[in-house]
């Protein structure tokens, strides 16, 4: 019992898992409590093991032929087995001392699907060769950078000989790759919430594209096979789906959007959601 006055009144409190009592805010004699959506808490970081996750894609040409949302344009090549990855630009600019980008951070997955990250220092148009061995690309971001504060070359990271064969890149003047596909990491569930896909044709308004989410697993089981998941019909628009259950994605599972149009244009896409320890 607590004494209030000259009254005798049953305690209130709130009590963590371990049975501690802890205070609330008291302002001007009321209460202040804060109840905020689950996404908000894990933005502000306060849900261990949960992060704020985004995917965004474009490509420059989705034509008659189906074709996957990156920035490099046509069908993503995933690699089958891990191995060494190497960085170029098509501009000497993109080096140590270049007035372009110096630095790109990458993200990729191991032979185990783990998540690594590496910095490489750019060299211009001469290849520079990853420590780490790859089997997935997750992303690629320039870190550090001369006066054009971007990349002044189109910055490709590929990991066969030839250089034919890419697997991440960022266009001219802009500072990280455009890529819907991604691949969740060991030990790591995804889920997405939202998913926006659009699609421009500059001409006039009367050509479309069919675009849509595919993800290599069925029932939350990793399988060899992609499905499609959200799928939409835009002509020179955005189509915007909000998920009200998100898509679970387990580890190891790639997904990416790709599409297919009535003409020659443009399209991009953005998955929004977070990403958790399994």
């Amino acid at each position: 019992m607590t004494v209030i006055g000259d009254k005798n009144l049953p305690a209130v409190g709130f009590f963590d898992e371990d049975g501690t009592p802890y205070g609330i805010k008291n302002i001007g004699g009321k209460p202040r409590i804060s109840s905020m959506p689950y996404l908000y808490d894990i933005a502000e970081g306060n849900i261990a093991d949960h992060e704020i996750g985004y995917r965004l894609g474009f490509t420059p040409a989705m034509t008659t032929a189906e074709s996957d949302v990156w920035s490099y344009g046509g069908k993503y090549t995933f690699p089958t087995v891990a191995g060494t990855l190497s960085m170029v630009s098509s501009s000497a600019a993109d080096a140590s001392a270049g007035y372009g980008a110096r630095t790109v951070k990458v993200e990729y997955l191991d032979e185990n699907y783990a998540r690594q990250f590496e910095t490489v220092t750019l060299n211009g148009v001469t290849p520079v060769t990853m420590t780490g061995s790859a089997i997935r690309v997750n992303g690629m971001n320039v870190l550090t950078a001369g006066s054009a504060a971007q990349a002044s070359g189109s910055i490709s990271l590929f990991k066969n000989a030839a250089g034919s064969v890419v697997h991440g890149y960022i266009t001219p003047g802009y500072t990280a790759a455009r890529s819907s596909v991604y691949t969740v990491p060991a030990g790591f569930n995804l889920y997405i919430t939202t998913v926006d896909m659009s699609f421009g044709y500059a001409a006039n308004q009367t050509h479309y594209a069919r675009l849509y989410l595919r993800i290599k697993q069925l029932n939350k089981v990793l399988s060899t096979l992609f499905y499609p998941f959200v799928e939409a019909v835009v002509a020179n628009s955005v189509a915007t789906i909000a998920l009200p259950v998100p898509i679970k994605v387990v580890e190891k599972v790639d997904f990416k959007v790709s599409g297919i149009a009535s003409a020659t244009g443009t399209a991009s896409a953005v998955l929004r959601g977070w990403m958790e320890n399994s």
